[in-house]
């Protein structure tokens, strides 16, 4: 029955008789804790952050795959020479925070801090 969806024979004396028959050793463990995204992130006011273009067809993002997954690398200098607000190839408007999350950016593809890539690949 559990095989098929219903779980509600399914209690501790089964999982140990289960358990057993199978040679597995039930052990308790300790869950691991949630990871919570910092959401407040601070960047100092004087340092000029160089966004990346979020559109994938622009030429300032470098497109590659690892292990079957298509990503873009943005290149942010090309993308924002000067620190502006527009893309300077194509003129997207820029980001210049992570757009899942809000952290600051660092260079690479995917952000740190949530797993999330800069720029979606459809």
């Amino acid at each position: 029955m559990f095989e098929q969806g219903d779980g509600t024979k399914l209690n501790e004396e089964v999982v140990n008789k289960l358990a057993q028959r199978f040679g597995i050793s039930l052990t308790e463990k300790e869950p691991e804790p949630i990871r919570e995204v910092p959401t407040n992130f601070a960047v100092p006011s004087e340092i000029r952050v160089h966004g990346f273009c979020p559109n994938a067809h622009c030429p300032s993002n470098k497109i590659y795959e690892v292990d079957g997954r298509t990503y873009a690398l943005p290149n942010r200098l090309t993308a924002d020479p000067v620190g502006g607000k527009f893309c300077a190839l194509c003129g997207e408007i820029l980001e210049k925070r992570c757009p899942n999350c809000g952290a600051p950016l660092h260079d690479g593809a995917i952000c740190s801090i949530c797993g999330d890539p800069y720029v979606s690949i459809r």
